[in-house]
């Protein structure tokens, strides 16, 4: 258990102090003033909007390697960024429907409030969002039978609010973890996100020592996961080398970056473990430091945005936002008032309206609610009974394309040949387009391939129309098994859209084979691209 002070706790006597006592014991309580409260709250969303904003510029360019040289210095007005941050208001989205519909909210009823969102997602969390929006609904839409990232980090990183509504109750947020976490995750994928909850909820009663805070978060998920092992790792190799955190992470990579994840063949990981073991890298070597902490998880690379978010909420819970000083939270009273992208909610308004969902949870586990304080029965962090874990991941992560995948973008679409490399698929959104595909060359010879059989209608003005976003490929259409099409695409960014026509006036009235090619340019090794509609339509012109 977790101890600031060397008092002890009896279950008959509850000791009146302005600190926070964890106790030494199960079943017994502690004092927490609403002030510290609020300010261990307001630090951890300060801290994680810092996170998010010091490591944004950075994120997914250092991947399978660290960071070296001279990071962009803070300044408080770069906090201003978090606002349109996913790390931020995804997570809101599970606010608000715990304020809808209490906290007996069903596995449908929030994936329903999840699957109501208009924001832009990825992995498994768009995965997820489809799911349920087409009825499969959690906790099946995080599994990986019809999620094919459902060990991937989205969780991980919304799982923060979990947490800070649960001061010293980590077995209440890993009952809210299991609900939430599973329209999108599944086994390690939501074991990250309670690793994460558990933390905040013992860093409320914990302001130095983050190997406490840490072994809490570890505590409340089964022992026999990977996840498990990756962050028990880590504690290790951190004793063995507590002043180098570069050979830690080395020892991380060659362990556990087996390229088992919804990227094979790609340095690119965005696996919940590994990036939970750069949490935990941050969280131990930066020994409290708020800065350092930042930079460590930073300059291990991968999500490495999302990463900081969470060590920096974690230590900003534990620390209140009135230790972290001017440097740091100086920028938020100027955007304190302006709402956080897609919710209802401000940093002002934020705070109080986590304060009413907390103390519904301290009152339904046993606590008491009084003018200036709670009392809270603190609980042993408790992993789930039933370990859940995805064993068979090559299996699912082999095929580069469902067909559950193509159903959601074009059932009359199949996949011939799609690479691995560069997590294709369905793609709920893509530079402001929703809906898209996205295909990869297999390698330097062999093309990504869709094929149909489409009917044509009987009119001399028809078109296939085809929406397309590349950097750099070679886009080729063939009609009736006979070339019609061929287009070289150029991009600085690989996110402009480009609308093309293919006449098929020819074909009217038939029903003929239809197949699109994308292949990597002379001398390119890869290539990869999107596609938004692809459709037949009638009275188009085709250039």
């Amino acid at each position: 258990m977790l101890r600031m002070i060397s008092l002890t706790v009896t279950t008959a006597i509850i000791l009146s102090i302005t600190s926070v006592t964890f106790a030494s014991a199960q079943n017994q309580s502690v004092r927490l003033s609403k002030q510290q409260y609020l300010d261990k709250c307001k630090g951890a969303w300060a801290g994680q909007m810092i996170g998010v904003c010091y490591g944004a510029p950075y994120e997914f360019k250092y991947n399978a390697k660290t960071m070296t040289g001279e990071l962009k210095p803070w300044t408080p007005d770069r906090i201003t960024g978090a606002i349109g941050q996913d790390d931020c208001y995804v997570e809101m989205t599970f606010l608000s429907a715990l304020e809808k519909h209490g906290l007996d909210i069903t596995y449908e009823q929030a994936g329903q409030e999840f699957a109501a969102s208009k924001y832009g997602l990825w992995h498994a969390n768009a995965f997820g969002r489809q799911n349920v929006r087409r009825g499969i609904m959690p906790p099946l839409s995080g599994h990986p039978q019809y999620n094919k990232h459902a060990d991937d980090i989205d969780f991980q990183i919304e799982a923060d609010l979990i947490g800070i509504l649960c001061p010293g109750l980590p077995q209440e947020s890993n009952r809210l973890c299991d609900i939430f976490g599973h329209i999108m995750n599944y086994g390690d994928g939501v074991y990250g996100g309670m690793f994460v909850a558990g933390m905040y909820a013992a860093a409320y009663l914990e302001d130095n020592d983050v190997h406490k805070v840490l072994q809490a978060g570890l505590d409340g998920i089964p022992a026999g996961s990977l996840y498990h092992q990756c962050i028990a790792d880590v504690i290790k190799w951190h004793k063995e080398k507590p002043n180098d955190w570069r050979a830690t992470w080395k020892k991380v990579e060659d362990k556990w970056q087996d390229d088992i994840d919804c990227a094979p063949t790609s340095p690119f990981n965005i696996d919940a473990k590994i990036n939970g073991a750069y949490i935990a890298i941050g969280l131990l070597y930066g020994q409290g430091d708020f800065l350092k902490t930042i930079e460590i998880a930073t300059r291990c690379g991968q999500d490495n945005d999302c990463n900081p978010s969470n060590a920096a909420g974690v230590l900003g819970c534990m620390k209140g936002y009135s230790a972290l000083g001017e440097q740091f939270v100086g920028g938020i009273p100027a955007i304190e008032d302006k709402n956080f992208s897609y919710t209802n909610y401000s940093f002002k308004t934020l705070i109080p309206a986590c304060q009413k969902i907390t103390e519904k949870i301290i009152q339904r586990n046993g606590g008491t609610i009084h003018d200036d304080e709670y009392i809270i029965p603190v609980q042993t962090p408790k992993a789930p009974e039933k370990l859940e874990q995805w064993t068979n991941q090559m299996d699912i992560l082999s095929t580069a394309i469902h067909r559950y995948e193509m159903e959601w973008w074009n059932p009359a679409w199949h996949v011939v040949a799609c690479g691995l490399w560069n997590s294709p698929g369905f793609a709920d959104t893509f530079a402001k387009r929703v809906n898209c595909l996205q295909l990869c060359t297999v390698d330097q010879h062999k093309p990504a391939i869709l094929t149909a059989n489409l009917a044509i209608p009987p009119r001399n003005d028809v078109a296939l129309d085809i929406e397309i976003a590349s950097p750099k490929c070679l886009l080729k259409v063939f009609l009736d098994n006979n070339l019609a099409k061929e287009m070289t695409l150029k991009s600085k960014t690989g996110r402009e859209w480009t609308k093309r026509a293919v006449d098929l006036s020819e074909y009217a009235g038939k029903t003929i084979p239809v197949r699109i090619e994308i292949h990597g340019l002379s001398g390119q090794n890869r290539a990869r691209a999107c596609l938004g509609k692809v459709e037949v339509e009638s009275g188009r012109q085709t250039p």
